[in-house]
């Protein structure tokens, strides 16, 4: 029974953090893709301070669920999928800065403060984080 359980909550764990990261090397690809048309995985690894070899595992994991298209030694690029995630993220990146700066957080702190907590942060909060904003503002 303990083995079970243990393999069980190994198993949740998993579950639980695979979507972060996903999320961490889409909004990374989306970032490089904006500026530059595509993405490396050397641009890719160097971002997220991973290895070469990881990142590349992880853009193969990210093609089999249809986020990417890659062919090995080329360059990286987003499906439709993985663009809609990249606006989604870019979207709850653009709400957090906002409401970063609305309560007063030194403005050279929020890139990262923000950069910790976009993939992490539930998408009904991002709503609710940007309704607050807009009433803020039309009361202001």
């Amino acid at each position: 029974m303990l083995i079970l359980s243990t393999l069980l909550i190994k198993e949740m764990k998993v579950n639980v953090l695979e979507p972060k990261s996903i999320k961490k090397y889409i909004i990374e690809i989306y970032k490089l893709e904006r500026k530059y048309g595509h993405a490396t995985i050397s641009d890719i690894a160097g971002l997220l301070n991973v290895t070469v070899s990881s990142a590349s595992k992880m853009v193969a994991k990210l093609k089999k669920q249809d986020f990417v298209n890659f062919k090995p030694y080329r360059t990286v690029t987003l499906t439709k999928k993985g663009l809609e995630i990249g606006n989604q993220l870019e979207n709850t990146n653009k709400i957090l800065v906002e409401f970063y700066k609305y309560i007063g957080i030194e403005e050279e702190k929020i890139p990262q403060e923000v950069k910790e907590i976009e993939v992490y942060i539930n998408p009904e909060v991002v709503t609710k984080i940007k309704r607050f904003l807009e009433t803020k503002v039309k009361n202001a």
